[in-house]
């Protein structure tokens, strides 16, 4: 039955360009280093190797705007992508528009992933609507995805991208680089991610900022990311400028991969995911939050067969 949707250093095996398909050789298309899904990805071929005795590799682009294409011809085996990106792309709109990637499947839900704003700590910039006038990352050429994100989290407070002085950059990882580096008022990305707590250290304390929760900034932010909903995270090492408890948007993180990936490296490798969650921990902090029972994420994604074998013989 489905459910409803409601780092360690890696070794030299792990890291490599992108490789086809062919040779017994699994390549991961992820985000670049310094970014939540390489780090997703890491642990998640580490694993795999482990226990499966499959060849898998991490192989760094510049997003899912990149990565997708590529598993869906083939080039690649599997991508780490968020739920919104992974929608756009299976349906062709928005930064995938005019050209559904037919070919995609989902595999498994992993970790939620809690995007949002953050400031230095000494900022006066408190809110989202404070956000006004200032300068933050827009553009996300290589990780469009996010830039969705900024818009939807402006929404909630009923701003949009003319409201703000856009600060262009390719992906989430140079947004951080900019802000610790003081081209920008506020960074967006991942909370979580290893980039986001180096920001932490280097500018000596950061404040994410809280979204508002009510169902018309809820409504609002939607009308960008359908698949998005508002979480409230609390104060923890994986949270660094969380105050209080605060609300961000939030996107489950999903494997994907294509129907070019057969069937039996699918199920071995959602095999070794679901059992292993203590060693997943092991590899990435983040994946205290993945739940084995929720991997079958019903969110109107295609799922790939050789999952859905595995999930039939879990009852999941």
């Amino acid at each position: 039955m489905r459910v409803t949707f409601a780092a360690a250093t890696v070794t030299s095996m792990l890291i490599a360009a992108a490789a086809p398909v062919h040779a017994q050789t699994y390549s991961i298309g992820t985000n670049p280093q310094g970014s939540l899904a390489y780090s997703t990805g890491a642990a998640v071929s580490k694993i795999v190797i482990e226990e499966t005795g499959l060849k898998m590799r991490v192989a760094p682009q510049g997003g899912p705007v990149v990565t997708i294409p590529l598993v869906n011809n083939g080039e690649l085996a599997f991508s780490i992508a968020n739920a919104g990106a992974a929608s756009f792309a299976q349906a062709g709109i928005n930064n995938f528009k005019g050209r559904p990637q037919k070919s995609l499947r989902m595999v498994a839900s992993l970790i939620p992933l809690y995007s949002g704003f953050f400031t230095r700590k000494d900022s006066a910039i408190r809110t989202i609507a404070d956000l006004k006038g200032k300068r933050i990352p827009t553009g996300f050429l290589k990780q469009k995805i996010v830039e969705y994100t900024v818009s939807a989290s402006l929404a909630t407070a009923g701003l949009t991208l003319a409201d703000v002085k856009g600060v262009p950059v390719p992906n989430s990882v140079r947004s951080v680089q900019d802000f610790s580096e003081g081209k920008t008022d506020a960074g967006f990305t991942s909370i979580n991610s290893a980039a986001v707590k180096q920001a932490n250290v280097s500018v000596g304390g950061i404040r994410v900022l809280s979204l508002p929760n009510t169902p018309e900034a809820v409504k609002a932010m939607k009308a960008h990311v359908a698949a998005a909903t508002i979480k409230v995270v609390k104060p923890g090492p994986n949270f660094p400028g969380v105050e209080g408890p605060t609300s961000v948007l939030m996107l489950p993180f999903l494997l994907m991969s294509s129907t070019k990936t057969p069937d039996d490296v699918v199920y071995k490798v959602v095999k070794a995911i679901h059992g292993n969650k203590k060693n997943l921990v092991a590899a990435l902090g983040a994946f205290r939050a993945f739940d084995p029972k929720e991997m079958n994420l019903d969110i109107g994604l295609k799922v790939h067969s050789g999952a859905l074998k595995f999930y039939k013989e879990a009852g999941i």
